[in-house]
């Protein structure tokens, strides 16, 4: 090959793969852009998302499943048993550690632990990153009305079942009346 063909194949090289870029980059010029205004808008997060934990607490049953299936062992609780009842001291979860595996997800069985779409983690103070899942600090944002729902949901139950017992009382009450009515 000669020095002449040389120099024009190396042209020819230049310009075609000049006018692909070219080609690829026209393609892009003329669509939308997909710039988001961070803390305003957000992006939407697939269902399957692995983020910030939280926790259904009136469901769970202090198991340790999830504490034990924990690789790392970011997972702490700490309960007390009341009968049927739980008095919860502790939740706590160390995302210094954590590494959002969702491992401790599918043994709860009671399904009470579930991985939330929040992601914005940012901090100054390390100690931060230990949340206590039994408060609301550290829960997404569809956590916290999960839970207010279900304190709603418990409250009414429990209303709902003191009106029942003060019909039943009423009616109790009526009854012995009307039989103290008919032995006068």
């Amino acid at each position: 090959m000669t020095a002449t063909t040389k120099y024009f194949r190396n042209v020819y090289d230049t310009l075609k793969t000049t006018l692909v870029g070219m080609r690829i980059t026209g393609k892009y010029l003329l669509q939308k852009p997909i710039t988001v205004q961070y803390p305003d808008e957000r992006l939407p997060i697939p269902n399957r998302y692995r983020g910030i934990h939280y926790l259904e607490q009136e469901k769970c049953i202090e198991c340790l499943a999830c504490a034990r299936a924990c690789p790392i062992d970011c997972i702490e609780m700490d309960a007390v048993r009341h009968g049927k009842e739980l008095e919860w001291i502790t939740f706590t979860l160390d995302y210094q550690k954590c590494m959002f595996c969702e491992l401790c997800v599918y043994p709860c069985p009671k399904d009470c632990i579930h991985m939330g779409t929040e992601f914005a983690f940012v901090s100054y103070d390390r100690s931060e990153f230990v949340h206590d899942l039994l408060s609301y600090r550290g829960m997404s944002r569809d956590a916290k009305t999960r839970m207010l729902e279900a304190e709603q949901k418990k409250k009414a139950k429990e209303e709902a079942k003191k009106a029942k017992e003060a019909a039943k009382a009423a009616l109790k009450a009526e009854a012995e009346g009307k039989e103290a009515a008919g032995q006068n």
